[in-house]
C-alpha cells in the first residue's frame, strides 16, 4: 500500500507542506489534471485575480460528505480555502475547517490536482488557477456538527449530504466524494 502521508510518529496523518502545486505533477500517487479553455480577455483577467484553492472531502461514518455554504449567498460545496503565494495548501484547508466549522480534521491523502488554464483566442493573455483536493477525517472521531465550535467566523451552514443538493457548486474534485 502506498502511503500518502508524511510526518513523524506524533503526527501520523500529517501531509508534507505543499507550497507549489506543480511539485505534485510527477508523483505517481497524485492524479494531476490539466484543462485549458479559450475565453474572452475579460475572463482571463478575472481568473488571474483569483487565488488558488485547497479543497477537502470529509466523509462521516454514514458515508455522507460535508458540504458548506460560506455565506447566505453561496452555494453548497465541499469546503475550500484560498491559498496565496508561498502558503501551504494543506495548512490552509485544515485551518479553514477549524476556524469556520469547528471540526478538527486530519488530512488523509492528496486526492488530486486540477490546473485550470484560460487563454485568449490569440494566446496573448493567459491565466491559471490550481485546485489541490484532499480527503480528510475528523480527528476526534466525532462528526457531530452540532458539537463543533468554530474558532473564527462560522460558515452560514454546514451539513452532511449523500448527494449534491440542487444548485450546489461542483468545484474540481467534488465528484471524488459525492455524486
Amino acid at each position: 500500500m502506498t502511503s500518502h502521508h508524511a510526518g513523524d510518529a506524533s503526527s501520523p496523518t500529517a501531509i508534507e507542506p505543499i507550497i507549489d502545486h506543480e511539485s505534485l505533477r510527477e508523483r505517481d500517487d497524485v492524479p494531476f489534471h490539466e484543462e485549458t479553455d479559450v475565453v474572452d480577455a475579460e475572463i482571463v483577467e478575472q481568473v488571474a485575480a483569483l487565488a488558488d484553492l485547497a479543497g477537502v472531502g470529509i466523509t462521516n461514518r454514514d458515508g455522507e460528505v460535508l458540504l458548506r455554504r460560506l455565506t447566505d449567498t453561496c452555494s453548497w460545496k465541499i469546503p475550500v480555502a484560498p491559498v496565496g503565494p508561498e502558503e501551504d495548501f494543506a495548512t490552509a484547508i485544515a485551518a479553514h475547517i477549524s476556524k469556520t466549522i469547528g471540526l478538527a480534521v486530519a488530512l488523509d491523502a492528496i486526492e488530486g490536482v486540477w490546473d485550470i488554464s484560460v487563454r485568449t483566442d490569440n494566446g496573448t493573455q493567459t491565466a491559471s488557477r490550481a485546485f489541490v483536493i484532499f480527503s480528510a477525517s475528523a480527528v476526534s472521531g466525532t462528526d457531530d456538527l452540532e458539537a463543533a465550535t468554530p474558532e473564527g467566523d462560522a460558515v452560514e451552514a454546514a451539513d452532511w449530504f449523500d448527494e449534491l443538493p440542487d444548485g450546489a457548486d461542483e468545484i474540481p474534485g467534488t465528484g471524488l466524494f459525492i455524486d
